[in-house]
C-alpha cells in the first residue's frame, strides 16, 4: 500500500506544530501538505495539481514562481545580504518608486507585514495628535495586534459590543478602539463632534476585503477626507489587500481619495516578507527622529534586501502593458458566468468583488456594511466551499472570505473550476 504523504507530513506537523499548521486560517479541512507551486497551481507531497485562489492571502498578484521575481532577488543575493546600518541603494530606490506611484506618499518606512505596518501607523498617528481612541469599522481587519484585532466577522449580537478575535488580548489597549459601521459617514461626523480631540486616527480599508467585497463609496471616502482634515484626525487607508492588487498606486489612485497615511504589505513583492506605511512627509519624518518626539519603528528585517528587490521586480512586472487589463477583464467575465449560473440554478446568490478579488454572496440585495452580510446563508458557503478544496480548487474554507485570481490564470482554467461550482450547486440545491 501507498503512503499518503500529505498525511505522513501532517502527522509530523502535528508533533512540532501548535495544532499542526502556522495558523488556524491554513486550515483546509483534511491534510493538505504542499511541496511545489508554479503559476496558478500548487503541487501536494502526492504530485497532485490544485488550481489556486487563495493566491497566499493574495500576495500572488502575478501568480506562483514568477521567473522575473525570482530572477531579481537572486541577483541581488549575489551581492549584498542584511546589513542592518546605513543606507543601502535598494532602500532608496524602491521608496523612490513607491513615492511615484502612491498619491498619498511623500515618504516611506518599511517593516515586514501589513500588520506591524498599521501598528506603525497607528502609533505615529497617536504620537503626532496626542490623543488615543482611533476609530475602525466593523467588519475590517487590520492585523493581528491589541489596537485592532477585534469586531472582525462578528455575530449578530456581537456587534454593538466589544468582540475580540482572540484570548489574551489587553483590554486597556483595546478599550481605545471605536467600532462604527462602514459607509456610514454620519456615525462618524456624530462621534467625532461627541468626543472633541479625542480620536487620533481613522483606519479603513477602501474596499473592506475581510468581508468579502464591500466597496466604500467615493461619498463615504471623501466624508472621511473632510471630516479628518476638520477635526484634526490622521486619515489610514489600509491598502494591505487593494495595494498592487487593483493598482500599483492603491485604491487611492482609482478612487481619488487621499488619505494621511497608507499600510500596505501582501502584494507588493509577490509573496516576500513586507509592509510598509506611506503617507505626508511632516507624520512620516517623526519615524526618523530619535529621542524627543521620535516615533520609535526598529526592526532588523526592515528593508531585507531580498525583500526590496522583489518590491523593484514586483513593479516592473506590474508596470508591463495590460496586466492589469487582463487582470480586470478576467474577473468581470468570472463575475458574469457566476451570475449566469446563479440564473440557471435559480439559487439566492450574488456573485461580488473588484479586479481580481472574486467570491459569491448566498443572498440577494444590496450590501453597504457587516450588518447586512448576516443574511449570507453560511451554510451553503461552506458546504461549496468544501466540496471545491475536495475537487483540488483552493478556497479559504470560511464564509465570506474573499477569493482571487492572478495574472497566471486564464479563461481555460477559470472556466473549468465555473463548471464545478455549477455541478456543485446544483447538487447542493437539491
Amino acid at each position: 500500500m501507498s503512503v499518503d504523504l500529505n498525511v505522513a507530513l501532517s502527522e509530523r506537523a502535528r508533533q512540532v506544530l501548535p495544532g499542526g499548521h502556522l495558523s488556524p486560517s491554513r486550515k483546509l479541512g483534511q491534510p493538505y501538505a504542499f511541496v511545489r507551486a508554479e503559476g496558478a497551481y500548487l503541487y501536494d507531497a502526492n504530485g497532485q495539481r490544485y488550481t489556486d485562489y487563495h493566491c497566499g492571502f493574495g500576495a500572488h498578484v502575478l501568480g506562483h514562481g514568477i521567473a522575473s521575481i525570482r530572477d531579481r532577488v537572486f541577483e541581488v543575493s549575489q551581492r549584498i545580504d542584511l546589513i542592518g546600518a546605513g543606507i543601502i541603494d535598494l532602500e532608496v530606490e524602491a521608496a523612490e518608486a513607491l513615492v511615484r506611484l502612491i498619491p498619498c506618499a511623500e515618504q516611506v518606512a518599511f517593516c515586514n507585514s501589513g500588520s506591524e505596518a498599521t501598528y506603525h501607523a497607528l502609533r505615529l498617528a497617536r504620537a503626532v495628535t496626542g490623543a488615543q481612541r482611533i476609530i475602525k469599522f466593523q467588519g475590517g481587519y487590520h492585523g493581528w495586534h491589541d489596537y485592532v484585532a477585534m469586531n472582525g466577522q462578528s455575530a449578530a449580537e456581537k456587534l454593538d459590543d466589544y468582540d475580540p478575535m482572540s484570548d489574551g488580548i489587553l483590554f486597556d489597549a483595546a478599550r481605545h478602539t471605536v467600532i462604527l459601521p462602514y459607509n456610514d459617514a454620519d456615525a462618524v461626523e456624530h462621534y467625532l463632534k461627541a468626543n472633541p480631540g479625542q480620536v487620533a486616527a481613522i483606519i479603513v480599508e477602501p474596499i473592506a476585503h475581510n468581508m468579502g467585497a464591500v466597496a466604500a463609496t467615493r461619498e463615504f471616502l471623501q466624508a472621511l477626507r473632510l471630516l479628518s482634515s476638520e477635526h484634526g484626525v490622521i486619515l489610514i487607508f489600509d491598502e494591505v489587500i487593494t495595494g498592487f492588487r487593483h493598482a500599483l498606486g492603491g485604491y487611492q489612485a482609482l478612487i481619488g481619495v487621499t488619505p494621511d497615511l497608507a499600510t500596505f504589505g501582501k502584494a507588493a513583492s509577490s509573496g516576500y516578507p513586507v509592509g510598509f506605511v506611506a503617507g505626508r512627509r511632516d507624520l512620516l519624518e517623526r519615524v526618523g527622529r530619535s529621542g524627543e518626539r521620535g516615533v520609535f519603528m526598529g526592526g532588523t528585517f526592515n528593508g531585507t534586501p531580498s525583500t526590496l528587490a522583489a518590491v523593484l521586480a514586483t513593479i516592473d512586472a506590474l508596470s508591463q502593458q495590460g496586466v492589469y487589463e487582463r487582470l480586470f477583464a478576467l474577473g468581470d467575465y468570472l463575475r458574469s458566468q457566476l451570475d449566469g449560473i446563479i440564473e440557471r440554478l435559480g439559487i439566492e446568490a450574488q456573485s461580488a468583488g473588484f479586479g481580481s478579488v472574486w467570491l459569491l454572496y448566498f443572498f440577494s440585495g444590496p450590501y453597504r456594511q457587516y450588518r447586512d452580510l448576516l443574511a449570507n446563508d453560511d451554510e451553503l458557503d461552506l458546504a461549496l466551499r468544501r466540496r471545491l478544496i475536495e475537487q483540488r480548487q483552493i478556497f479559504q474554507p470560511l464564509q465570506l472570505k474573499r477569493l482571487y485570481l492572478s495574472a497566471s490564470h486564464t479563461r481555460e482554467i477559470v472556466d473549468d473550476t465555473l463548471g464545478l461550482i455549477e455541478d456543485n450547486l446544483r447538487s447542493l440545491r437539491r
